[in-house]
């Protein structure tokens, strides 16, 4: 079995030239938030507990951002705590044609790429692993295997267009959804979660491996769009899906590829925006399909219901 990477229907996506904007930021990452649009800066310091009284004073503003921004490099320490917690949720995705990457978004729904589990044909043959990981000792531990349920909710976006897909994925041995044995990282749909310059941290399965961590030393370069990110950070075949995370382990965009170049060199890396997936589920959650699934309805409102309330 090999692992995935990002496809067209018959054909790999060429690698991509990261924009003069990913270029500037990491040539001096640490100042790349004082150039972005004023309205990004305003949500990510409310998200962050910036007063309202501050948010419409420019020099103000500026002045709490470098406070946030500019101190030392600490972490607290739940920061381990909460990375640990937020790798639970993802699972190592198997499908006939290789292997990939995903997550819970939900008690119940996984979040991959389209070019991993691209119809209900592919779900239905599809097994997902949490807990594939080696312990301190590097050693294997005892991973848990799920099935795919697309019966019950199966909405998904072209790799042209969102290269998502949102699945149910079976009950435990006791019927409780999977996420009360995993927990799920929320797919919140407001913006200001993250500003060009910061760090990214990674979960995934590259070449299938055993869960992986890519932190710290990774860069969100560029918002490249409303619907796409560019980010510096190690990443291979099979990390497909993974979820891409911010420095307070909140879900910033669905990872889709690799291969970007910047200078002829492979530095960036593509995600989709959970804002932007969010506002896609949520027009499909309007009138849902009955090729959706016989539990799409309520799903879809639980993954919805839980990002709002973030």
């Amino acid at each position: 079995m090999t692992a995935l990477t990002a496809l067209t229907p018959g054909e790999l996506l060429p690698a991509f030239e990261a924009s003069t904007r990913a270029r500037e930021v990491l040539a001096e990452p640490r100042n790349a938030w004082r150039s972005e649009p004023e309205a990004r800066r305003q949500a990510y310091a409310r998200r962050h507990g910036v007063g309202a009284d501050v948010l419409d004073d420019p020099p103000q503003l500026a002045a709490e951002l470098e406070i946030a921004l500019g101190k030392a490099d600490f972490l607290p320490g739940r920061w381990l705590r909460l990375g640990a917690a937020a790798a639970e949720a993802v699972a190592r995705v198997e499908v006939p044609a290789g292997f990939g990457t995903g997550f819970l978004v939900s008690p119940w729904l996984l979040l991959t790429n389209n070019h991993v589990v691209p119809d209900v044909a592919t779900a239905e043959n599809a097994q997902v692993m949490f807990r594939y990981r080696n312990d301190a000792d590097d050693q294997r531990t005892q991973s848990v295997r799920h099935t795919l349920e697309p019966r019950r909710c199966f909405v998904t976006a072209a790799v042209t267009d969102l290269d998502f897909t949102l699945v149910a994925v079976t009950s435990t041995g006791d019927g409780a959804p999977p996420g009360s044995v995993f927990g799920w990282l929320p797919a919140i749909g407001a913006q200001g979660k993250i500003l060009e310059g910061r760090p990214v941290n990674i979960v995934g399965h590259p070449q299938g491996r055993p869960r992986e961590i890519s932190v710290r030393s990774n860069l969100l370069l560029a918002v490249e769009s409303t619907t796409r990110l560019t980010y510096q950070a190690d990443t291979d075949r099979g990390s497909s899906g993974s979820p891409v995370l911010n420095d307070e382990w909140e879900l910033v965009a669905l990872h889709q590829r690799g291969g970007g170049l910047i200078d002829g060199r492979p530095v960036g890396n593509e995600g989709i925006r959970i804002s932007a997936i969010v506002e896609k589920v949520r027009t499909i959650a309007r009138a849902v399909p009955k090729t959706a699934g016989v539990d799409a309805n309520a799903l879809l409102t639980e993954f919805l219901d839980i990002g709002w309330t973030r």
